[in-house]
């Protein structure tokens, strides 16, 4: 660790204090920042800055950070979660539909072998897949709707807490939990052949990060570190390259898994992941310094602070009160379109590969390399919308981000009406921009919410993200499993109908930035008129 510790003031979910009366926008209708965003200062200057920021600091908007001894980002951990994720899931997916044919429906093992989704399947076995797949599509609805539950109500504490105690030791923990997912997961797999387990043993292997938080603590810490280190003007730069190496672990996973699978077994599989998420957390347990400067306290005081309900109440009070410059409608539908987004992403989850096999009859192979093909082109739209976009036309996050949900409506809507393979790559396409939305919305957020306030307000986006599975998994799995023998692609138009809506919440916040910065032009138009006026009288 660093001699030097670095002295932090939040930009994150659980840091948001400012009051919004000191918010403006420029003419771009970007969030400016206040006279008093903090800066970053070292140890040695702890007596000449307070602990904690106040609306009375007088900092500067335009104050740049001071250059970190040793810069150690989270980009790397980032790509090694998201890509033993990725190599895990597509196969796990198939192991399920496999031992659901062998445990569940005695099939033979030649009959069921087509599905394990590495050989293209028989006439035989498009009718047995047909048959158990809506028996698999009820296990990935459950598991959908069990690992996202505690998170959604956990996160609403780790945010403050992790303002109070640090960022560093959530990541910790998250990532300890999933090798021991993989590990429990690769222990099943090898049992599961000798014992002829039920497939509804594998969500064992999802327990002990559902314990922690899951994926949506994960990430939520990982956004409040980043926005810990980044200074205002390059926070969503900082945000789109965390963006882009989940989508390079996306992509390496879906391209290496179906590989790694034909070479060796779901065990080897299991196991590797296990070992990458092993490397991401020793590099965080030795290289990742903390990112707040945080009091020491035991292990008792930090396990007792952290169920404190007056949390949530600060929590709720923070992201209700009232705001001026449209605040609080402005936070509030970023919050709505974070999540339908996650209603929308959760509730295809379970469906999705299943939808492919039976509309198209891909392999996993195929379904890998579709996968990765979409997310490259979506990372390289979002790349190219940000350049264009955001750096050389200087719109504002609201425009594009609107641009990108037109690009997701018009993506699904041809996923809907798709009768050949060939068709889901032009429909990837369509939406090649859909990628820039999450970024936006972040920076959004980001530059409206003050960084005393930020991390409760993360924390209760990513609550309504995580407990929306609760209705989108059943309601896409009884919309698939209804329509699975005329249309099995219906559930799309479903996704469809609520981009628009997206779309709808975006164009409300364009309207209500615009507005804004008008009513501050307008007033530094009347300034400087009445100071040439004074000027002219003396």
């Amino acid at each position: 660790m660093t001699d030097l510790k670095e002295k932090n003031i939040l930009d994150t979910r659980d840091a948001i204090g400012m009051s919004l009366e000191q918010l403006t926008f420029d003419t771009e209708l970007n969030g400016v920042p206040p006279a008093y965003m903090p800066t970053i200062t070292t140890v040695a200057a702890e007596k000449e800055e307070p602990d904690e920021p106040s609306p009375e600091d007088p900092l500067k908007p335009q104050a740049k950070r001071k250059v970190r001894r040793r810069i150690i980002s989270m980009e790397l951990p980032v790509f090694l979660i998201f890509l033993s994720l990725m190599l895990a899931g597509p196969v796990m997916l198939n192991q399920e539909l496999y031992q659901t044919c062998v445990a569940v429906y005695n099939y033979t093992e030649r009959e069921c072998e087509p599905l394990r989704g590495i050989i293209p399947k028989t006439d035989e076995a498009k009718a047995i897949e047909k048959h158990i797949q809506p028996y698999v599509a009820r296990i990935t609805m459950t598991y959908s709707i069990l690992h996202n539950v505690w998170p959604g109500i956990l996160v609403l504490f780790i945010g403050p807490w992790s303002d109070k105690f640090g960022r560093r030791p959530v990541l910790l923990v998250s990532f300890t939990a999933y090798f021991t997912g993989h590990m429990i997961m690769a222990t099943l797999v090898y049992f599961s052949k000798a014992l002829t387990l039920n497939p509804w043993f594998y969500l064992l292997g999802g327990i002990p990060s559902t314990l922690v938080g899951g994926g949506c603590a994960m990430t939520t810490i990982m956004f409040c570190y980043i926005s810990d280190i980044s200074d205002m003007e390059n926070k969503a730069k900082r945000m789109f390259f965390v963006d882009v190496a989940m989508g390079l672990g996306v992509v390496l996973g879906n391209v290496v898994s179906s590989y790694l699978l034909k070479q060796t077994n779901v065990t080897t599989v299991c196991l590797t992941s296990a070992t990458l998420v092993l490397i991401g957390l020793l590099y965080i347990y030795f290289f990742v310094d903390e990112s707040l400067d945080v009091e020491k306290s035991s292990v008792s005081l930090k396990a007792k602070s952290f169920f404190d309900i007056r949390l949530i109440r600060d929590l709720v009070n923070t992201c209700v009160a009232k705001r001026p410059n449209y605040g609080r409608a402005i936070i509030g539908c970023t919050i709505s379109v974070f999540m339908v987004t996650s209603f929308i992403m959760h509730g295809e989850h379970g469906i999705f590969y299943l939808f492919l096999r039976t509309r198209f009859n891909v392999t996993l192979q195929q379904f890998t390399y579709y996968n990765a093909t979409v997310i490259t082109i979506k990372m390289t739209g979002c790349a190219l919308t940000f350049v264009v976009f955001r750096k050389l036309f200087s719109l504002p996050y609201a425009v594009i981000a609107m641009m990108g949900f037109a690009g997701s409506f018009m993506d699904h809507l041809a996923r809907g009406l798709a009768d050949s393979f060939w068709q889901m790559y032009m429909a990837c396409g369509l939406g090649i921009m859909s990628g820039i939305t999450t970024p936006m919305l972040q920076a959004i957020l980001s530059t409206t919410v003050p960084s005393n306030e930020l991390g409760k307000v993360y924390s209760l986006a990513s609550c309504t993200q995580t407990l929306s599975p609760l209705i989108s998994a059943p309601l896409y799995t009884y919309v698939y499993n209804r329509t699975l023998n005329f249309n099995p692609g219906l559930f799309n138009f479903i996704s469809t109908g609520l981009f628009v809506e997206c779309f709808c919440a975006m164009f409300v916040i364009n309207v209500f930035q615009r507005r804004v910065a008008k009513r501050s032009k307008d007033a530094e138009t009347e300034k400087g008129a009445m100071e040439k006026v004074e000027k002219a009288e003396t």
